[in-house]
């Protein structure tokens, strides 16, 4: 006998399946990547120097004291290293969605072979993945060989993360120590459901064991392998945590089309005075258009399609809200003075704004440089402001997906964790303790 609740259910997944279809034949139909690759392919930094490829705007340092007085060159590099700077995380994350779609297909397709066409577009998706990173990354080296030279290239991330653990957070605290005693007392010894992946063993459920800097992961330093592998083992796993993983990637898609948006008009702007668009511009344009396809996906798959699953447990319920509870933390929780594109400390920066400033790009020594992180690290300037104002339109799209996802604890539903960062004050006290520190260090 079929119910009410049966027949509600089969009703939703009528409704949400076809959506997604429609959306993986849009995607199929689309030649973004193809162009992508083609820019990839014919990219060197010497065609494309000597143009803005976003706004001014979106550059290192804008609004400090040190971009007042900087020459059109270096303002020129300050923008074009903006763009590496954004788009090594954008590569970094997409590392990490290519592993988290694989295992919430085989997870979704385990419980349910109707999910096959799921399982088919999450794989468009992921090959698609592959181009963009091969065109970040190629972008980024000649780049930032062009203007830093071959030694910045040496551990970028290792000591980005490094300077990032000095910060003390007591949320990111809790976060490890909850995750690691649940996966301690919860997991050990438990049969894992549904995933092919967990069947075979835990080594095909692995987080990406390599360093990245991922809007998943967060900085290396701070989330621990074991914190990885307990949200990688719960995704691929139960079918409502492999939804669950959805909307953190949807925030991800928010953090990257709040930003992205602004360099695709810029790209129709330079088209409709047929003015030279440099490849990078193009790049991120035609990644914009990619991405939606990946965005509407994501929205359907977190706000959605979980409706059509059986309701999730009190642990499922734990897990999920855990795991946007660490995704405000590690990626919304500060103010940057120097970036449009960052949400976190500035303090974390300090090493790369070193040989950034000591490069050929300003030429200038240790102790000149000192002065002028400091300048731009740990006083007011415009450039918070700019980027408070950023921040707060990205805040006000979070808060408005997480109220539709109804098994959200109030501090995920609110955005707390990312309101409470919001403050130029707290974002200036930050940085002058990342600097003292750094200032003892060296």
């Amino acid at each position: 006998m079929i119910t009410s609740s049966q027949n509600s259910s089969t009703s939703q997944v009528n409704k949400v399946i076809p959506l997604l279809e429609k959306n993986y034949g849009n995607n199929l139909d689309s030649d973004y990547t193809e162009k992508i690759e083609e820019l990839d392919r014919n990219f060197n930094y010497s065609s494309n120097s000597s143009a803005y490829w976003s706004e001014p705007e979106h550059s290192i340092l804008y609004g400090t004291p040190l971009y007042e007085q900087a020459s059109q060159s270096q303002k020129l590099a300050l923008n074009h290293l903006h763009w590496v700077a954004f788009y090594k995380r954008v590569a970094d994350s997409e590392i990490e969605t290519i592993h988290y779609n694989t295992i919430t297909a085989d997870c979704l397709m385990a419980a349910n072979s109707d999910y096959k066409m799921l399982v088919e577009l999450l794989a468009h998706e992921t090959s698609q993945e592959r181009h963009h990173i091969h065109a970040f990354y190629q972008v980024n080296y000649k780049t930032t060989k062009s203007l830093l030279g071959k030694k910045a290239l040496i551990n970028p991330v290792s000591e980005q993360a490094s300077l990032h653990n000095q910060k003390s957070f007591k949320v990111s605290n809790y976060l490890s120590s909850a995750a690691n005693l649940i996966a301690t007392m919860m997991l050990k010894g438990k049969e894992q459901s549904n995933s092919e992946n967990t069947k075979d063993g835990k080594d095909a459920n692995k987080p990406e064991s390599f360093p990245t800097s991922g809007f998943v992961h967060g900085f290396s330093g701070q989330s621990t392998q074991s914190r990885k592998q307990f949200f990688s083992d719960n995704w691929g796993s139960y079918p409502f945590l492999a939804a669950n993983f959805y909307a953190v990637r949807y925030m991800a898609n928010l953090l990257l089309k709040n930003h992205e948006f602004g360099i695709h008009n810029y790209y129709k702007k330079l088209q409709k005075n047929n003015e030279f668009i440099a490849s990078p511009t193009a790049i991120s344009h035609y990644h914009f258009l990619d991405e939606s396809f990946h965005t509407t996906t994501s929205l359907f798959m977190a706000r959605d399609f979980y409706k059509n699953l059986p309701k999730p447990s009190t642990y499922e319920k734990l897990i999920a809200n855990l795991a946007i509870l660490q995704t405000q933390q590690e990626n919304f929780n500060d103010i940057s003075g120097i970036s449009t594109s960052r949400f976190l400390s500035d303090g974390n920066a300090i090493i790369f704004l070193m040989k950034l400033l000591q490069s050929p790009v300003f030429d200038m020594s240790s102790q000149e440089a000192m002065q002028w992180i400091e300048k731009c690290l740990c006083h007011e300037h415009e450039g918070f402001h700019v980027n408070l104002k950023v921040r707060n339109k990205l805040l006000s799209e979070l808060r408005k997906f997480a109220e539709q996802l109804d098994y959200l604890w109030p501090v995920n539903r609110e955005m707390r964790v990312m309101a409470s960062g919001g403050s130029i004050k707290k974002a200036i006290k930050n940085n002058i303790k990342a600097f003292n520190q750094f200032s003892i260090a060296i």
